[in-house]
Formats: structure tokens, C-alpha cells, sequence
């Protein structure tokens, strides 16, 4: 996750806040309420705007100090300010579109009689207000009960020239993790167990392990520790890990913990009568990426099959040319979408060609056309917002099929 869609959200927010208030304080202005009791009720409101977006300004500005520093009154409080902001701006686009709606209204309404517009106008404003509550019921939706309820998804990848030993070979993907305020311990040992339920060969984790301090480290490693592959556990960093300063602590953890970070490293496998090689490297954005060097880093053990662990997927197209069979990412899976479907709108479409799903490129080699795939996860955490809408966490399941 970036900083670009928590920007536009405290744009949002504003607009949002601003529109709101101007439309209030202009019908409390026509109504029948005391005027001096409307001022109050104006100031009221504008100050629990101002209060309730201080955790937004600081989940986005100044980031989560780390989760011993977030005691439960404080979480709850950021959890219904998410809530109600997420919610305002979805009532404020409603409450604009019906603005627009009234002002476009036939001019026919104008031969109308005064006292039959002032009803039709007045049901209008009832109805108005009853559509603008609903994203509020949306947002709580999305804030209590969809970020808490994960789905374990099943792909088919296809491999060209795939070696029959590794034909269904299976690998569970975990990438945005977040562990935090809203991702602590007791919950991640849920998708730990859900995994190992699984029984995968492999385990690929791409990143955002954490969500800003230094104290999450330690609680992630000792849950994920208890992750089970016949063929090993791999990870690559991501962002947040950078940003939270903890890339080189969280890596030593890790490793001693038999879970093998890749920063431009490889690492190979044999599977009885071939081999299979995780290739990992460093956060496109935030770290020193080097795809040449994890290739170099096993040249001597060729063949079989190229994984490619890589936090942001846009390496895929450099990963394609180099011969690499899979490449596995997460970081614009996404929190909210407009609809559920895998190519639905969302502020991922507009950073990246790859935001969700699994993707195809044609490789290096010509005469064979083998092809390149990239699969990238929804992931299981959040950031910024505590909120999921239209995309659940997800723990994927991935096949290896013959192409």
C-alpha cells in the first residue's frame, strides 16, 4: 500500500466535511430551529468533524507508533473514526448527486403550486438524507465484518515445459501481513492455521510484514514461525517494512526462525529428479531491487522451474524476459472496490497495470513461446483505514500445471 490513495482519501474526507457542513448550516438556515440553536449545533458538528479526523490525519501523516503505543480506547477510536469518514464521503458524493438532481429538476416544477413544490421538495430532502446514511452502513460493514473474513482462493498456473515431478506442486501465498494495531498476533495465528490446514509444498510471503513499529516485529516472526511446508518457507520484504525501519531486524528473525528472506538472493530446491528455484528481491520502491543478482546468486543450479518473490509486481515484464516461470506479489491488492470481481474499479487500477489476479507475458525464449505468469494477492492485512469493501483478505492456493 501507498501514500497516494491515503492522500486522496483526506481529500475526500475534506471535500466531503466541506459540502456536508455548507448543505446543513443552508437548511438549518430555512428551517424552523432557533437560530442561536442552529449556530451551536453547527459549531458542534464541525467540532466532531475535526475531532474524529485527528487518527485519520495521524494513521496517514505521522503513521502508527507501533501497537504497544495503541491501547484498545485508542484503536476503537480510530476504528469509528475510519468508519465515519469512509462513510462521508460516500454520503457527501449522494448528497452532491441529489443536489444536482434538484437543480436539473424540469422547469415545469416552476408553474407548479409554491406549496406542492415546498412538499415535493421537502419528500426530496427526506429521501436524500436516508440514501446519504447508507454508505455509513456500508463503511461499518466493511470496518467490522469483511476485514475479519478471509477467503483461501485455489489457482491453476500454468508452466510451459513444466517437469512432471513438479506437476501439482502446491504453494500458499501470504503478502501484506500488517501486523499492528489491527492485525495483532491472536489474528495472524488464524491465517497460520488456515495455511498449514492447506499443507502447501511451499510458502511464499511478499512483504508488509508490519505496519509502522518496531515492536510488531517480534510478535509476526514468533506467529508466523509456526508455518509448515515440506519444502520451506521463502519471503521477500515490502515497503512498509522499509518505512518502518525494521527491514534488516525483521530479515535476521525471520532466517532464524528457518524462514529464508531473499533480498536479490535465491535459493534452491530439489524435488526428486529436478529443481526449483525462489528467487527474491527488495522492495521496488523502497529498497535496492537487483533482479540480475538473484539470478547470478544459484547460476550453477539451472532448469526445473523460476519463482520470482517480489512485493510490487511491476518487475514482471523484466521477470519475463529473464526466463521467469512465476512471479508472485501483493502491495495494490487493495482494500476497497466497487464491485467484488477481480477487474473491478478501484484507486489500484489507476497505479498499475497488475493490481489484482493473475496475469500472462510471452518470454525471452521464441522458439518454444512459453509464457510468464504473475500472481498478485489481495493480501490479508490493512493500512491506513481498518477498512475491507468488495475484497476480503485472501490466502491463495496456487497449482503448478503443465501449460
Amino acid at each position: 500500500m501507498n501514500t497516494l490513495p491515503e492522500s486522496l482519501l483526506l481529500l475526500g474526507s475534506a471535500l466531503a466535511q466541506i459540502y456536508i457542513c455548507r448543505d446543513l448550516k443552508t437548511h438549518l438556515k430555512k428551517g424552523t430551529i432557533n437560530a442561536k440553536l442552529g449556530e451551536r449545533l453547527i459549531d458542534l458538528l464541525i467540532g466532531f468533524f475535526i475531532v474524529s479526523l485527528l487518527p485519520l490525519l495521524w494513521g496517514a501523516g505521522l503513521r502508527w507508533i507501533g501497537a504497544s503505543f495503541s491501547p484498545w480506547l485508542l484503536r476503537e477510536f480510530f476504528l469509528l473514526s475510519a468508519v465515519w469518514w469512509m462513510g462521508l464521503i460516500g454520503s457527501g458524493v449522494v448528497l452532491l448527486g441529489c443536489a444536482l438532481f434538484r437543480w436539473l429538476m424540469p422547469l415545469a416544477t416552476q408553474s407548479a403550486r409554491t406549496e406542492n413544490v415546498d412538499l415535493g421538495r421537502r419528500d426530496f430532502l427526506c429521501k436524500s438524507v436516508g440514501l446519504a446514511a447508507a454508505p455509513l452502513a456500508i463503511s461499518g460493514y466493511g470496518s467490522l465484518f469483511e476485514r475479519h473474513h478471509f477467503e483461501i482462493e485455489h489457482f491453476s498456473i500454468q508452466v510451459s515445459g513444466l517437469p512432471s515431478a513438479l506437476s501439482q506442486l502446491t504453494i500458499a501465498h501470504l503478502t501484506d501481513i500488517h501486523v499492528g494495531p489491527f492485525m495483532p498476533a491472536e489474528e495472524l495465528a488464524r491465517y497460520v492455521d488456515a495455511v498449514n490446514r492447506l499443507r502447501p509444498d511451499l510458502i511464499a510471503l511478499t512483504g508488509d510484514f508490519v505496519t509502522g513499529g518496531d515492536d510488531e516485529v517480534a510478535p509476526c516472526v514468533e506467529t508466523l514461525a509456526k508455518l509448515k511446508a515440506q519444502y520451506g518457507v521463502f519471503a521477500c520484504l515490502g515497503n512498509h517494512d522499509s518505512y518502518a525501519g525494521v527491514a534488516d531486524d525483521l530479515a535476521h528473525l525471520l532466517g532464524k526462525n528457518s524462514i529464508a528472506t531473499l533480498r536479490n538472493d535465491a535459493r534452491t530446491i530439489q524435488v526428486r529428479d529436478t529443481i526449483i528455484e525462489i528467487l527474491g528481491i527488495e522492495d521496488l520502491g523502497t529498497g535496492r531491487p537487483n533482479l540480475q543478482r538473484a539470478l547470478t546468486a544459484n547460476a550453477k543450479n539451472t532448469g526445473g522451474v523460476k519463482v520470482l518473490l517480489s512485493h510490487r509486481p511491476e518487475i514482471f515484464p523484466a521477470a519475463a524476459r529473464q526466463d521467469i516461470d512465476l512471479v508472485l506479489s501483493g502491495h495494490y491488492g487493495g482494500q476497497v472496490k466497487l464491485f467484488s470481481d477481480p477487474q473491478s474499479l478501484s484507486i489500484a487500477r489507476f497505479l498499475t497495470p497488475y493490481a489484482e489476479g493473475l496475469y500472462r507475458l510471452p518470454r525471452r525464449s521464441e522458439k518454444e513461446k512459453k509464457v510468464a505468469s504473475l500472481f498478485v494477492s489481495r493480501g490479508v492485512g490493512v493500512s491506513a483505514l481498518p477498512i475491507r469493501l468488495n475484497c476480503p483478505p485472501q490466502i491463495a492456493h496456487l497449482t503448478l500445471i503443465n501449460a
